[in-house]
């Protein structure tokens, strides 16, 4: 009985930390704040498992307060990968602010404000009366650990090996308080946990996660998925010394599910020493005055009730709102697709463009050369004609002379006297036939003969004389005769051949005649051409330089449109991510306003079930809590910073631990 009491005062707790976390979400998604923002499911976790406790403020004006979060990165057992630690310093001053700090890598990360370290950690901050916020890096040990373990179908399984399994799945979340602390109760020194109140959300799609339950938590539900947040508090049954009694206070949480192609998502878990602070304890002195607090905590669960109320009209008119925002992100992501695939075309045309417009230019590039070849060759061909046309005429006036020569010349071969000729040669011929003779003979020959080489070579040239004479009598005028006879005919043929040639020099030169006028015509034909290129050559340079523009104005239009094309992508994409994005909004706007309508329901069974039935649990065998909940209470507030204060500076820290979930 006692057992179902605790029970019902833990769901009562639960929907404190619900109603915490809607509002937190709330806070993010109402119209009135600076922005309506898309988070993925881990970050929605955190939001709301953050929201849960709240930033602290300063206790009193003019008071220096230290506001630590600790961030811890883990895998998907619980094991710590990486902590980070943000601190903000809440000054009162208007000089340097002094901390301690055991953190490493220390960076100002709202302002330029610089630090100088001291020794034992200590740090100082030109603050110059501004709130100092910063984070470091530690390993550190954590003084709660979080450990997460699976079993399918009552079979230990990895995470890992989880992902895409189909059965009966078991989650169990276990929390190892490992922050001991001495204490005095009734001036006994005494072992004491320190009293860290422990929230893990998760999220569960309802398409693979079926019929799922929680041991110590609370889920709410919606038709895309459950949201179940367990809630814990290791070291607190040890603390109050509840062993004889029906008394189950948690110090883990279990889930179960029927589980189909399982995914394994993220984990948020926060963290925090003061909740027994949020939820009355720490105004339960005596037993006199524990009907007082629950007159409180009475006022309070009312109020939490009347703002659920609230939450529940302003999500129900935002909710009634994003079907319009939902139609308005479809058309953007419509027009951004079309407006996508215009400009890819205009990026394909572009390029296409750019190719043309490039062989343009090189075309009229290779035909200004050509055109200025050509007016070269007409140039020089235009001065060429004048001399070609003079050439034509001399030639026409040389072949009409020639003709006139060939008509009044008459063919008189003149022949030789052979007679004579022959007579003349007589002499020499012997001469040099008795030469001839005696060449090869020695002097001595003749000096024996008694005569000199000379005489007898003069009467040798005489005998031959005589025998030459003698038989060429008689056939010079032989021969005279022949030569008359030959001359005669060779003069014939001379005269018949001349004419023929006559002929054709007077056709030469007609044709010359004609070749001059052509020439002229010519001449007259290329001067146009030699004017038609000039022009044409003048205006190539033109063309040349307009074909240029084309090609530097399409290259320019096709690097314009292929970064309005990368840009487009990006674009679209991020059209996507707002799309989808929406969709999540009002898949979370519609959970949160069937959430906000139990919390109503949630708040009375607090009331009903925990806060009426909670005198009962005190009222039996365990007078010596309040002095356990006093101490408790006092070492609580005591854990002020996870990385170092300074002496006597108040301060408050809360964890917030994400396990990573099994990427596909």
């Amino acid at each position: 009985m006692k057992n179902q009491i605790v029970k019902k005062l833990l769901a009562g707790s639960m929907a404190i930390v619900i109603g915490a976390g809607a509002v937190g979400i709330y806070d993010y998604s109402h119209p009135e704040m600076t922005a309506v923002r898309a988070e993925d499911e881990t970050q929605q976790l955190k939001e709301a498992a953050e929201e849960v406790l709240g930033d602290s403020t300063k206790k009193d004006e003019g008071e220096f307060f230290k506001d630590e979060s600790v961030y811890v990165k883990a895998d998907a057992s619980g094991n710590v990968e990486e902590t980070v630690v943000t601190e903000w310093l809440k000054n009162p001053g208007s000089g340097e602010v002094e901390d301690t700090s055991e953190l490493q890598d220390i960076e100002n990360i709202k302002g330029d404000e610089t630090f100088s370290r001291g020794s034992d950690g200590e740090i100082a901050w030109n603050a110059e009366g501004e709130d100092i916020y910063y984070q470091g890096t530690t390993s550190k040990a954590l003084p709660v650990e979080v450990k997460l373990s699976y079993k399918l179908d009552g079979k230990s399984i990895s995470a890992e090996e989880l992902k895409g399994k189909s059965g009966k799945v078991e989650i169990r979340i276990d929390y190892i308080n490992n922050s001991m602390k001495t204490v005095s109760i009734k001036k006994k020194k005494v072992k004491m946990y320190t009293p860290f109140t422990v929230v893990t959300a998760l999220m569960l799609p309802t398409e693979e996660y079926k019929n799922v339950t929680i041991d110590n938590g609370k889920i709410v539900s919606d038709a895309d998925k459950d949201i179940v947040a367990g809630l814990a508090f290791p070291g607190l049954k040890e603390n109050l010394k509840l062993e004889k009694l029906d008394v189950d206070i948690p110090e883990s949480v279990t889930i179960t599910a029927d589980v189909r192609n399982a995914s394994v998502g993220s984990t948020v878990t926060v963290v925090t020493a003061d909740m027994i602070d949020k939820l009355g304890f720490d105004k339960v002195n005596d037993f006199d005055s524990f009907e007082s607090s629950i007159n409180d905590l009475d006022d309070a669960a009312k109020k939490l009730s009347d703002g659920s109320n609230e939450l529940a009209d302003g999500v129900k008119t935002l909710d009634s709102k994003t079907g319009e925002l939902n139609d308005g992100v479809n058309q953007v992501a419509e027009g951004v697709n079309s407006y996508v695939g215009g400009v890819r075309e205009l990026a394909a045309g572009s390029e296409q463009l750019t190719q043309g417009a490039d062989a343009l230019k090189q075309g009229a590039v290779a035909a200004q050369a050509g055109i200025a070849s050509a007016k070269e060759g007409a140039d020089a061909l235009v001065g060429n004609y004048d001399a070609a046309v003079n050439g034509a005429a001399q030639l026409s006036g040389g072949l009409k002379e020639l003709s006139s020569a060939l008509s009044q010349s008459q063919m008189n071969i003149a022949l030789p006297d052979v007679d004579a000729q022959l007579s003349g040669a007589i002499a020499p011929m012997a001469s040099q036939m008795a030469a001839g003779a005696v060449a090869n003979i020695p002097d001595e020959v003749f000096e024996q003969l008694g005569t000199t080489r000379d005489a007898y070579v003069a009467g040798l040239t005489q005998t031959y004389a005589g025998i030459l004479t003698e038989g060429l009598s008689g056939l010079g005028p032989q021969l005279n005769g022949a030569l008359e006879q030959t001359a005669a005919q060779v003069q014939g043929e001379i005269e018949g051949k001349m004419g023929v040639i006559k002929q054709n020099v007077d056709a030469l030169a007609g044709g010359a005649d004609s070749l001059a006028g052509g020439i002229s015509q010519l001449k007259d034909g290329t001067v146009k051409l030699q004017g038609g290129l000039g022009q044409l050559n003048d205006g190539s340079g033109a063309l040349v330089q307009g074909t240029s523009d084309l090609y530097n104005g399409a290259y320019a239009l096709q690097q314009g449109a292929a970064k309005l094309n990368d840009a487009g992508s990006v674009l679209q994409t991020g059209t996507q991510k707002l799309k989808d994005g929406g969709s999540q909004f009002a898949a979370g706007v519609s959970e949160l306003a069937g959430g906000s309508t139990t919390l109503a329901d949630g708040m009375n069974e607090f009331k009903t079930t925990g806060i009426d039935e909670l005198t009962k649990v005190f009222n039996g065998d365990i007078k010596n809590v309040t002095d356990r909940i006093d101490a408790m209470k006092k070492l609580g507030k005591k854990y002020s910073s996870f990385a170092g204060i300074k002496d006597g500076a108040a301060g408050s820290t809360k964890f917030i631990i994400e396990t990573k979930g099994i990427e596909e």
